[in-house]
């Protein structure tokens, strides 16, 4: 019997996919990299409802040194819920065609609480990723929020994910 160059005992580990001598992103940088991309989310908070049964809302994002700022209305449901409990998350989800599990996407989790002073950071922050905002900002109602973020969740598709 001739050997096969090909064939491997049923204890070797599969040869990789791809060059293990090449870096690669660590699921952080993937991670920040994606949300970098994306303006918009779902905002998860805890609602006022007696029940407390958590409430997802689509908002417009932008980052200012790794956490999310908002600027949303007392007005709007989730901002009712903030100001009760500042627990919250927001997920940020790649779009694309296929499979859209396979997509990345990242949740990031932490305390929600109202920009304090002129905010001006966070301001500057908001108008470069949302330039129309600068229409309603100064409504009395809107104010400018950040997602403290103390843990993220990602997910880079089917099998790569971590905290």
């Amino acid at each position: 019997m001739s050997e096969d160059a090909h064939a491997r005992s049923s204890d070797d580990a599969p040869e990789p996919l791809y060059d293990v001598d090449v870096p690669t992103p660590s699921h952080a940088e993937r991670a920040r990299t994606l949300v970098a991309q994306i303006s918009t989310g779902t905002l998860c908070t805890l609602a006022v409802d007696p029940d407390g049964y958590p409430y997802g809302s689509f908002v417009t994002v932008a980052f200012e040194d790794g956490d999310p700022i908002l600027l949303i209305s007392q007005l709007a449901e989730h901002t009712k819920n903030l100001t009760r409990d500042p627990r919250a998350s927001l997920l940020v989800a790649e779009s694309g065609y296929g499979d859209p599990l396979a997509n990345g996407r990242v949740t990031m989790l932490g305390r929600c609480t109202r920009v304090e002073g002129d905010g001006a950071s966070a301001r500057a922050a908001f108008f470069a990723a949302h330039p129309n905002s600068k229409y309603y900002a100064d409504f009395r109602d809107f104010a400018f929020w950040r997602l403290q973020v103390t843990s993220v969740r990602y997910i880079g598709g089917y099998g790569r994910m971590s905290w």
